[in-house]
């Protein structure tokens, strides 16, 4: 080997080391202080305001609260803990960088508030948590290895934790779960699960890997020597635009350099594994309503209001600010008024976003290549579409790591969907032949093939709970994408928006909604859920003008007869509360004010346009 190409092979593995020390992590915490005997009642006032954690010392306890991205996040949570009178708080910065990566197997993950059943998941054994803002994330382990922590996965399954995954985590984030953690203490069970090594006499059962490729399908004999770009960051570094980065933490990278296909050298590396176990955080698709913020004076808020007191609910003073009287008002018109009554049954037996898919479709191999990988591979290799080879592509990469063939079917894949078609991304050029040696290029290519086929499947829900950093990096929002993601739930976990799609779908009248409007529509609420994205002053504009216009048409059409005037009401007291809630969401996601009210009205959008159209 030449010293050029070792020096290249250096310089790339160091470069990966680095840009993997500068993921962000949850390293800072607050300490509360320090006791003698703290019991979980000495702070009840805090709890509804980070995750408390308790690290014994020799001559006491010390407490701390929570685990935050930035030092900024960790002082507001101070100053919190001040205006309680825990004046000797102070922020701590864990030392992530003396820590060393660990095998875990990841249980749940919980949001702050959330009842949490301890003794549920003592049945796993050791308990850990990792804390992130306003998410709990809950483990069991440690395990000395990957291997290890798989070989006990099939364990913890069996005893009901279905979706529990392996992944590596800094020991340092992790706290381990005792009686002040889980509030007092819970009864633990009879005959916990016990993680042993097998004896010596036995020998440990081999996993089964997947058929990935069917033998009829062999590399051309000439493709060591196609050109192919690598996509490793020596190249992106040179020509790379400014960083942007998603709401949601994740890091959009450009493309590397374009090279032209006889310039470039053939990629010669050792395979490495995939390592998709290193997921930095999760995402769940159970979207708990947000916490509504008292003190923050908003427009939806005040017609809100005006909404309830028209309807006879609410009785005090129209001030925006979402306080126990609107909260008290909301309930009340839920209660009595026979229009919502009626809609909330109605919402009950209409049918919500599913992740189903017609049996032997490529969607449905795809939504099942996890659950039953042979059955799904070789549906796959039957099918003629180019989603259908990227996708056997993925799961060869995630199972076997980096390979020639690997490289060979999304290359294939991407030249066969580009047939005649331009790529929506100036960044992507479809006629250059890549190598895929990290999980964040293949599913970014993955990304770009499913534009290229609009009439193809959607992007499934277990790719964003697989990969989650990665998966919202490459299916985030674009200019002129045409991309379709499974609902997956989020939103739709929510009553006030089943409702508010109950009353738009009775409000459209005779007409009917074409399925492919009300796919779409899905698919763009679920990642306004996923992948967040601040809008433009003129988008904001545009979103006002069309809200402003609907509700005309709607008062317009009700003033006809007292009945429609009631349906109308219940329409608009349902929307203003989802559009409340929308917004509290995406402050929660690290959007200010004026940004969440206009995602909130996005999201108000994509949720009812396409029932209300003629109002328009």
């Amino acid at each position: 080997m030449s010293q050029i190409r070792v020096f290249t092979l250096v310089f790339l593995f160091l470069t990966a080391f680095v840009a993997n020390a500068q993921e962000e992590v949850p390293e800072y915490t607050v300490q509360v202080g320090n006791y003698a005997n703290p019991t979980p009642g000495d702070f009840a006032q805090l709890q509804s305001h980070g995750f408390l954690y308790a690290t014994k010392r020799p001559n006491h306890t010390d407490v701390f609260m929570g685990g935050y991205m930035t030092e900024k996040e960790a002082n507001e949570a101070l100053a919190t803990l001040q205006l309680f009178g825990y004046s000797n708080a102070a922020v701590t910065k864990l030392n992530v960088e003396g820590g060393q990566s660990v095998a875990v197997i990841q249980l749940a993950t919980k949001r702050l508030g959330d009842k949490i059943n301890w003794e549920e998941y003592l049945a796993a054994g050791q308990l850990h948590v990792l804390l992130s803002g306003k998410q709990i994330k809950i483990f069991t382990g440690t395990f000395p290895d990957l291997p290890s922590a798989k070989a006990h996965l099939a364990k913890i399954q069996k005893v009901g934790f279905k979706d529990a995954f392996v992944r590596n985590v800094n020991n340092v984030l992790l706290h381990e779960a005792g009686d002040f953690e889980m509030g007092g203490a819970p009864k633990r069970p009879l005959i916990p699960l016990v993680f042993e090594e097998p004896k010596k006499e036995e020998k440990a059962p081999e996993p089964t890997k997947p058929v990935v490729e069917p033998k009829k399908e062999e590399l051309p004999k000439d493709y060591d020597a196609v050109a192919i770009v690598p996509t490793t960051k020596a190249e992106e570094e040179p020509k790379a635009k400014p960083t942007e980065v998603t709401p949601k933490g994740g890091e959009i990278k450009a493309e590397p350099e374009k090279k032209s296909p006889e310039k470039a050298e053939p990629i010669q590396k050792e395979p490495v594994k995939a390592a998709v176990e290193a997921i930095p955080f999760t995402v769940s698709f159970e979207a708990d309503l947000p916490d509504i913020r008292p003190n923050v004076k908003r427009t939806s808020a005040y017609e809100l209001q005006k909404a309830l007191k028209t309807e006879g609910s609410y009785k005090g003073s129209l001030d925006g600010f979402y306080g126990k009287g609107t909260r008290s008002a909301y309930e009340l018109a839920l209660a009595n008024n026979r229009q919502l009554q009626k809609y909330r049954i109605l919402a009950k037996y209409m049918a919500a976003p599913a992740e189903d898919a017609p049996k032997g479709s490529v969607q449905f191999y795809i939504n099942n290549l996890w659950d039953d990988p042979k059955a799904a591979v070789d549906g796959l290799a039957a099918s003629k579409a180019p989603i259908a080879r990227a996708y056997r592509a993925y799961f060869r990469y995630a199972n076997e790591g980096q390979s020639k063939e690997v490289n060979w079917m999304m290359n294939e894949a991407i030249k066969e969907a580009y047939a005649g078609k331009k790529p929506t991304s100036s960044k992507f050029d479809p006629t250059v032949r890549y190598a895929y040696e990290d999980i964040d290029q293949l599913l970014t290519h993955l990304r770009y093939i499913h534009e290229a086929s609009p009439d193809g499947p959607s992007a499934p829900c277990w790719l964003f709970r697989k990969h989650p950093g990665p998966a919202l990096k490459a299916f985030g929002p674009a200019e002129g994408s045409n991309l379709k993601l499974q609902a997956c739930g989020g939103f739709w976990e929510w009553e006030e928006v089943k409702v508010l799609d109950a009353i738009a779908r009775d409000l459209n009248g005779s007409s009917q909604t074409s399925e492919a409007a009300i796919a779409k529509s899905q698919s763009q609420l679920a990642q306004l859920y996923l992948t967040p994205k601040a809008l433009t002053d003129d988008e904001r504009k545009a979103l006002e003008a069309w809200n402003a216009k609907l509700w005309q048409g709607i008062e317009g059409w009700s003033s006809r007869d007292p009945m429609l005037a009631e349906i109308a009401t219940a329409m608009k007291i349902s929307y203003l509360q989802a559009e409340v809630l929308f917004e509290d969401f995406f402050m929660d996601e690290g959007f200010n004010e004026r940004e969440a009210k206009a995602l909130g009205l996005q999201a108000m959008k994509v949720l009812v346009e396409h029932h209300l159209e003629r109002f328009i």
